[in-house]
């Protein structure tokens, strides 16, 4: 098996549990992690990317956020925009899905809860989207709404859970223990096919997902199964209707079409990793 010096650099700190990349080149490579003299790296653009230059091999860039890939000099790169012959569409919530592969098969059979402990979550860090700390505000003022982020934390179940275990896992158990009837679920930015891994929490922690973002969302989730709006009446309405709420919540999250679009991707991701490893 041919052998492949693989670095990692400019990437968030959580990369050591969430390197999906190593994995897949290990079903086609001898593997080597070698941060001095890699054959090819993979980065990102965390702090302000200042190791990335500094290599002249191969560069293989990852986006999670809302960035354009040709604004840095990579060879190749895996972000939101469609794919070519050089960037790869994978979406956050893909990404985790490549990582957790049970998580697809929890989208494909929407979790269904027969009653809620609490009315709604609100998860968030970054504090510069204006429109979702208002959204949060006004609904708060309707419900409790219960937020767990660094970014106006009114409860700190999750918080004191994470101290030292990697946050998807404490995440993914916590809302298994605590159920909500809402999701907030809101981008940090509204761009074309820029969808994060926001909404897919909301589904896979059995609510409805309040969203607010990519325009083209429908295109990716079954738009009958959540609710893209900011007004926040709407939300009273179907919080207030029974019928109106399970009529939403009974939709499957993807359409077959969706679903079938979803296997595709994620299947042809590990082709084009290796094809543009082996040019």
């Amino acid at each position: 098996m041919e052998t492949i010096k693989i670095g990692f650099v400019d990437f968030w700190p959580e990369i050591k549990d969430e390197d999906i990349f190593t994995p897949i080149l290990k079903k086609h490579f001898n593997v080597i992690i070698d941060n001095r003299n890699p054959d090819v790296i993979f980065h990102s653009i965390f702090g302000g990317m200042q190791n990335t230059p500094k290599y002249r091999c191969k560069k293989i860039l990852f986006l999670g956020e809302n960035h354009r890939a040709k604004s840095f000099n990579s060879d190749f790169s895996i972000s939101f925009d469609p794919t070519t012959d050089t960037n790869f569409r994978l979406p956050l919530w893909q990404y985790f899905i490549l990582l957790k592969p049970e998580y697809k098969k929890q989208l494909f059979n929407r979790i269904n809860y027969k009653k809620f402990d609490r009315f709604c979550s609100f998860v968030v860090s970054n504090p510069g989207n204006f429109i979702r700390n208002s959204f949060f505000m006004g609904l708060n003022s309707y419900k409790r709404v219960n937020s767990y982020g660094r970014y106006m934390r009114n409860s700190h179940e999750l918080y004191k859970l994470t101290n030292g275990k990697y946050w998807r896992d404490v995440k993914d158990e916590f809302f298994k223990k605590y159920t909500h009837k809402f999701a907030i679920t809101f981008e940090n930015n509204s761009y074309p096919q820029y969808c994060t891994e926001k909404i897919m929490d909301g589904f896979l922690s059995g609510s409805i997902p309040i969203y607010w973002g990519d325009p083209k969302i429908h295109e990716e989730f079954n738009p009958k199964a959540f609710i893209n709006t900011t007004n926040i009446d709407e939300i009273k309405k179907i919080d207030r209707n029974p019928f109106l709420f399970e009529r939403i919540y009974e939709e499957p999250v993807f359409t077959n079409k969706q679903k079938d679009k979803l296997i595709n991707n994620l299947g042809e991701f590990e082709h084009f990793i290796i094809k543009i490893l082996k040019k």
